[in-house]
């Protein structure tokens, strides 16, 4: 029987955040049971944040300083090809349920079509069945009054009331029933179009949550007791931090800011609130993972479960309070560690700490679907690894992210005509014991994550430290010269004709 695929996607969900990985508050009893069957990867890491260049470079297959979709609204350019188009192309129709955050090529437009206006269309080779993004929430909205709802305005539905001073966070549930929640939304539509369907199928469910608006209802909302929950590590002060980087003394002014304040009034946020926030944001984790649990309880029910791929992963992390920061930004760990989870039908179920990137899922599923490659993707496929094949690629010695902070909610510099846009931007290079980050303009870090996890201390430019960071900084180098766009280059025009001549998908020989 032919194959299809379940692509779930969730939006901000911390690498940490199961029951599986022993986390003592988060409750995800589905995904700990899928985890349970399949195999994990522990060390995935999303290649660029925010949500647009993260899924961009997801479902590409492409690096970010390859594909250059790298803020939200950072147009993609047509001649990329993507998971969907290469679907397409071996007879599948994939179906979308949520969300993609792509910006389309302006180029292709024309000058009147409504996807010039936002960064929040949904990605070319996609059929948005049930197409849902924050500010574009009509389908939603219309079920909600169809279901007895006076949704007057569907861009309210994602709004949320700031707090007055002398309050850090409005902890308050959600008034809409989870039974009609976005997340169940999405869940509903897919699990009806599950059961009607008879043919291979490829569907791809992007949730919405926990990313923001930090708002759930109940049961979830009061799942999590706050006092329970660890505060976030925080030892060092605003004002020190500042010191540590230009960068970082940048993006800590959102929190001094009033203009930056939203659902969090930073300057009055205290412990409490700080607990509030955490309890919410596993309570969104959980109803998420509540219905991808009757998603997948659906498709047991059908005669796709024995030949169906199952992904779940996440675009980008949460800094969740860490280093006094929110959402996902900078150098950390927190921002660009994610779940991967893949279950095929009929592997042993294993945990794999091997280094992994984004950049490899539209590989995996493609070569799953048995699919050719793309020649320019940088991503591996990770069937190899799942089924502990000898012939497996070779595991990768560290991981590449970078970050573009030009604009004017993460920094000033362009603004304040300090730096030139194209100088805002940092690559980092992490191993299992280093990360180095380096900026075109500005000082490097460097940072021991074994005895430094939270990254606090900045070894960069240090007499000891030198050759550890120039190995860091030429590996760095090296991964760029290897996965530069190759369509072209190993093309040859010849008096025989064409000839093409391209590497292994590593673009290393493997040994």
């Amino acid at each position: 029987m032919k194959k299809s695929v379940l692509f779930i996607s969730a939006d901000q969900w911390r690498w940490d955040c199961f029951g599986f990985m022993k986390h003592k508050n988060v409750i995800t009893p589905n995904l700990d049971e899928l985890a349970k069957k399949s195999t994990v990867f522990k060390s995935h890491f999303a290649s660029i944040v925010p949500c647009g260049p993260a899924r961009t470079t997801m479902l590409t297959g492409l690096y970010p300083f390859i594909h250059r979709s790298v803020t939200n609204g950072a147009p993609l350019d047509k001649r990329f090809t993507n998971i969907a188009k290469e679907a397409r192309k071996i007879g599948y129709d994939p179906k979308l349920y949520g969300f993609t955050d792509t910006s389309w090529d302006p180029r292709y437009l024309d000058p009147k079509d409504e996807k010039n206006f936002t960064y929040e269309s949904p990605m070319e080779g996609f059929d948005p069945v049930c197409y849902l993004t924050e500010k574009n929430s009509n389908t939603w909205g219309n079920y909600l009054n169809e279901n007895g709802f006076k949704i007057k305005n569907t861009k309210d539905l994602f709004q949320y009331r700031k707090p007055e001073k002398g309050t850090g966070f409005i902890h308050e549930p959600d008034e809409i029933p989870t039974e009609h929640s976005d997340s169940s939304f999405l869940a509903n539509h897919a699990i009806q179009n599950l059961k009607k369907t008879n043919d291979p199928f490829f569907m791809h469910i992007s949730f919405l949550k926990p990313h923001p608006p930090r708002r759930v209802s109940e049961p979830w909302h009061s799942l999590i007791n706050p006092d329970d929950i660890d505060l976030p590590f925080m030892e060092k002060t605003i004002e020190e931090m500042s010191n540590q980087h230009p960068v970082f003394k940048e993006i800590l002014k959102k929190y001094t800011n009033e203009d930056n304040f939203s659902e969090i009034r930073f300057s009055d946020l205290n412990e409490k609130d700080i607990r509030n926030i955490k309890s919410v944001y596993f309570g969104m984790c959980a109803e998420v993972d509540d219905n991808i649990g009757k998603i997948i309880e659906t498709l047991k029910q059908t005669k796709h479960y024995e030949n169906t791929m199952i992904v779940f992963t996440s675009d980008h992390g949460e800094m969740l309070g860490e280093n006094k920061q929110w959402e996902k930004l900078g150098w950390w760990d927190s921002s660009y560690r994610i779940p991967l989870i893949i279950h095929i039908p009929g592997e042993k179920p294993q945990m794999i700490d091997d280094f992994t990137e984004s950049v490899d899922i539209a590989p995996t599923i493609l070569d799953w679907l048995g699919g050719p490659l793309p020649t320019d993707w940088n991503g591996q496929s990770l069937l190899p690894n799942i089924k502990n094949s000898k012939n497996k690629s070779s595991s990768k010695d560290y991981v590449i992210f970078d970050w573009d902070f030009r604009q004017n909610h993460f920094t000033s510099f362009v603004r304040n005509k300090e730096l030139a846009p194209e100088e805002c931007n940092l690559s980092v290079i992490r191993t299992k014991e280093w990360k180095y980050v380096h900026f075109p303009s500005l000082p490097p870090l460097l940072f021991n994550i074994l005895d430094d996890p939270y990254e606090i201390n900045n070894l960069a430019n240090q007499k000891n430290y030198l050759e550890i960071q120039n190995n860091l900084l030429s590996k760095l180098l090296s991964h760029r010269m290897i996965h530069q766009e190759r369509q072209l280059s190993n093309t040859m025009l010849s008096s025989t004709g064409i000839k093409i001549d391209s590497g292994s998908q590593s673009r290393k020989v493997i040994k």
